[in-house]
């Protein structure tokens, strides 16, 4: 049957057609990660699908958005590899046309004048020097540097010249992030943080003088705890979280400064002075260097506390929740959507506001870069997809300057819902397609969508990929279960010790009693898991340990705890001592849960999509665990894309994987493959 677009038939969930398919998803997709004024002109980083999904940098202006030029010539692609996972690895220098970045393959800094060649800054290492968390100051480019050369990653706060130059500032911790000077440049500050703890767990804000090579801390604020019992009652203050969370100090003068912190139970924005260059002695030889002073958190006072989430999860070095400019403070205030706050630094008013100007709900924002007359920002929506805005700083008004996505069929973008459902945040995403309706005595068919991190957060956005699934028919439930950021400490605690138990249950519950099921928005025959990296962790422990599900699928998902504390990078090599238990005390609990010692409780059909260079849950993993799978007589689809690591970019991966998942759906549920629907 042939339908005119007016017309809606009548057909089954799944069978729907859409001009959403895997080639629109993985060809429209060209996500924007910075962005930075020079003056009128704005660049901003983004995927190029066309050239391998390559990140370049593109030039446009304030004035004149539609016009974008290509800054970084093709060969070069920015990205930085520190903590495997990057982050800032761009910056302009203000006083010159000059632009540093990092380029992927060698991991140097790069300096390039528009419609020049770039040339090589730091030394070649073969990639094992790097660089990241790019910074620019007057006295030069501030970056995080690590040392791969041995087996112990070694980590340094650096100053590099423009003439290549490199001075060393810091290695007071192994972990560190966002390097700032102030502005009389005498004193740098940054967060670091010790093994066991990942950044959300605890952290320490460090002070140093650097008017001297001896360069000694003069001031610590920490709330890098040693790892304490799990709280017996995660809502409730106790004395058993693991530390203080600190985020990204910027300076608003050279005694004061900006600095996140979570330890009234949600991440909120602080300020706190510090003492002068002048009330300092002046130390040439750090060994004669007084201890640093501690500073309490009592000395914090606070500048903007929504209630909500001034803060997350730094799995990306340079994340920007909060920008100043020593008149007015702007932040990203995040709980189950986001809002974009404003407060003038004036000691006689300290009230804030929120900038809502546009009538859409955000489900995130991303803070980018604030200039004299805008500030830019990417957000997402229940509207749109990722746009990058700049506000008017006088009116608030959004005017886009470049959309993620270049597609025109918004039409048949999910319409996604925050709700609840058995205790726990939820967005749903009920199928939708302006063509098609289903009988109306047929319950569609579900993918429960598990975010990854565990620490990521699922908001309500259209995204591609979820109405690639929605359009045709199947809808998306997307689970905030414990652990997840964006509704404070106790709720991201819930999950120390207890991953692939609390996740699990949390899932459960939102799919079954008093969830998805109990409330008839899904056929409960016909639910499916999906999720990524940790999500696909949850994944593969739900099929193990449940019964609720038809089916799941795992991307690059680990598979066994003991490879993975031996196998993953630094980053990553303790976070399953919060997670679960520090080896080798909880040597039973890394066992009893892997998934790859349960293949014969896990009685469904099983999706495997790996990358064969991935250096975080290398393809061992998926290997040996669709291995124990035939064993154990598991029906099974297993795809491993060659050149890809952790996180698909290639347009034929996404196509190919994204067409495989919902076919294996199709099969599993018995959706009819032949129908006609035009």
């Amino acid at each position: 049957m042939k339908e005119s677009p007016q017309d809606v038939v009548t057909a089954p969930y799944g069978t729907w057609s859409s001009p959403l398919g895997a080639a629109e998803v993985a060809a429209g997709a060209a996500p924007i990660f910075d962005a930075a004024f020079r003056g009128d002109e704005i660049f901003y980083s983004t995927k190029i699908p066309a050239e391998k999904a390559r990140t370049g940098l593109v030039r446009t202006s304030l004035s004149r958005p539609g016009e974008r030029e290509q800054v970084i010539p093709t060969g070069f692609n920015i990205r930085s590899a520190v903590h495997e996972y990057g982050g800032a690895s761009w910056a302009l220098d203000q006083n010159s046309e000059v632009i540093y970045f990092v380029n992927a393959a060698d991991q140097r800094v790069w300096q390039i004048i528009p419609g020049r060649a770039p040339h090589a800054l730091t030394p070649d290492t073969s990639g094992r020097i790097r660089y990241g968390d790019l910074h620019m100051s007057p006295w030069g480019l501030l970056c995080v540097r690590e040392d791969c050369r041995s087996t112990r990653r070694e980590r340094a706060i650096v100053l590099l010249t423009k003439h290549g130059t490199t001075n060393v500032l810091s290695t007071h911790s192994h972990f560190m992030a966002w390097p700032r000077l102030s502005p009389d440049g005498s004193t740098l500050a940054f967060i670091g943080w010790e093994h066991p703890n990942m950044p959300w767990d605890g952290t320490t804000l460090w002070l140093v003088d650097v008017r001297t090579p001896a360069t000694p801390a003069v001031g610590v604020l920490s709330g890098d705890g040693v790892e304490r019992p799990r709280r017996s009652d995660p809502g409730l203050p106790s004395p058993t979280d693991p530390g203080i969370s600190l985020l990204q100090p910027e300076f608003t003068s050279d005694s004061s400064l900006h600095v996140i912190s979570d330890h009234h139970g949600h991440w909120s924005l602080y300020g706190l002075d510090i003492d002068p260059v002048t009330a300092r002695p002046l130390v040439t030889d750090d060994r004669q260097a007084p201890a640093p002073e501690k500073i309490g958190f009592d000395r914090l006072r606070p500048v903007i506390d929504t209630g909500e989430e001034i803060g997350g999860a730094l799995w990306q070095l340079g994340t920007r929740w909060h920008l100043n400019d020593g008149e007015e403070v702007w932040a990203h205030s995040q709980a189950a959507t986001a809002s974009l706050v404003r407060r003038r630094l004036s000691p006689s008013d300290t009230t804030w506001e929120t900038i809502d100007t546009t009538g859409e709900t955000f489900g995130t924002i991303e803070l980018l870069d604030l200039g004299r007359t805008h500030l830019l920002l990417t957000a997402k929506s229940t509207r749109r997809p990722g746009v990058l805005y700049a506000v008017d700083r006088v009116t608030g008004l959004f005017t886009e300057i470049a959309s993620e996505r270049l597609d025109t069929h918004q039409g048949y973008y999910s319409r996604p819902q925050v709700g609840e459902l058995g205790g726990v945040p939820v967005v749903i995403h009920p199928p939708h397609n302006p063509r098609f309706a289903a009988p109306v005595d047929e319950l569609p068919p579900f993918v429960v969508s598990i975010h990854g991190g565990p620490t990521g957060q699922a908001t309500p956005e259209m995204t591609a990929r979820t109405s690639f699934f929605t359009s045709q028919g199947i809808g998306v439930l997307e689970v905030n279960y414990g652990g997840s950021t964006g509704f404070g400490r106790a709720w991201r605690d819930r999950l120390r010790g207890g991953w692939g138990v609390v996740d699990v249950e949390d899932t459960v519950a939102a799919v079954n009693v008093n969830g998805l099921i109990a409330a008839e928005l899904a056929d409960p025959n016909r639910i499916a898991i999906s999720g990524a990296s940790s999500g696909g962790w949850t994944v593969l422990s739900a099929l193990a340990s449940t019964n609720v599900f038809a089916c799941g699928t795992s991307y690059f998902g680990v598979t066994d705890l003991m490879r993975f504390v031996v196998d993953t990078h630094d980053f990553e090599s303790h976070y399953i001592d919060g997670l679960v238990g520090p080896w080798p005390a909880a040597q039973d609990e890394y066992i009893t849960r892997s998934p790859i010692r349960r293949t014969s409780d896990i009685k469904v059909p099983v999706a495997v999509m790996q990358g064969d260079r991935d250096p975080i849950v290398p393809p061992s993993q998926a290997q040996e665990f669709v291995d124990t799978l035939e064993l154990a007589g598991v029906e099974y689809i297993y795809r491993l894309y060659k050149g890809e690591s952790h996180g698909f970019v290639r347009a034929e991966t996404i196509i190919d994987s994204l067409e495989s998942e919902f076919g294996f759906y199709v099969d599993v549920f018995g959706i009819p493959r032949a129908h006609q629907h035009g």
